[in-house]
């Protein structure tokens, strides 16, 4: 089956439910907003339609010298439309800033429905939404995703691997269904990436039946260069990573 006869039987099925994939990381570093970057890239290239709410501190529009003054707040709180909101970085990709607002959904998550329920504002249909969500923002995963998919951008420090394991516990407890899948990020190679994920997989093997899923891994980025700067083989290892997540995405959906 093709790609347009999935997607059009999934819509005369009524299995087109809008969702929001969450990506969650270390909203105080750059790799899940310079990952998304790439996914938009990858899903304009097999024709389709991507939009990001960002949540990282920095911004993804700052990090790219397209600075924007509003945000997702702005549209909750009455002060803008979502088309108003909205930015294009290309054709077919999409970008919502929302540090703030997605800062305020996750202290109250039940407005996640609000959100799902005004995507059709966007002045662009889109056929994926992402958005870059703290690692604690389990509840609001949970509401924007309804047991989709979730990725984890984890890097190789205590302190990560902690929290993601933390909030993998925490999954378990809002929806046992969800699959994850695992980028390590920020690793100096492939042996240190695959020690870290062993390691987790290890620790969270009790938690329920399906396992993590391991979805590849990212060069450090350089400290104080801009995305727009990265080095060619984070750009590489990025580009693989969204690769495979568009080719899991297209499995799951046909």
């Amino acid at each position: 089956m093709s790609m347009d006869q999935a997607n059009t039987l999934r819509k005369l099925l009524g299995q087109g439910r809008t969702h929001i994939a969450p990506v969650m990381g270390d909203m105080k570093l750059d790799y899940a907003a310079c990952l998304m970057r790439l996914v938009l890239e990858h899903q304009a290239s097999l024709g389709h339609v991507a939009v990001v709410f960002d949540g990282s501190h920095l911004g993804l529009a700052n990090a790219l010298g397209n600075p924007s003054r509003l945000d997702l707040l702005n549209f909750f709180n009455g002060h803008a439309s979502l088309e108003d909101v909205v930015l294009q970085l290309g054709e077919r990709q999409y970008l919502v800033p929302a540090t703030l607002g997605l800062q305020a959904l996750t202290q109250r998550p039940a407005w996640a429905r609000a959100l799902l329920g005004n995507l059709h504002r966007l002045p662009v249909t889109a056929d994926r939404f992402y958005a870059t969500l703290p690692y604690e923002a389990v509840t609001l995963a949970q509401g924007l995703s309804a047991g989709e998919t979730w990725y984890w951008v984890v890097h190789p420090t205590a302190s990560s691997v902690t929290r993601v394991f933390q909030a993998l516990r925490t999954s378990k407890e809002v929806d046992q269904n969800i699959r994850h899948r695992v980028i390590v990020a920020g690793v100096k190679n492939a042996d240190e990436a695959d020690h870290v994920f062993a390691n987790l997989l290890e620790s969270t093997s009790g938690f329920w039946s399906q396992a993590l899923q391991y979805a590849g891994h990212m060069p450090a980025l350089s400290a104080g260069r801009p995305l727009s700067q990265v080095s060619r083989d984070v750009i590489v290892a990025a580009r693989r990573i969204a690769r495979a997540i568009g080719s899991h995405e297209e499995h799951a959906l046909a």
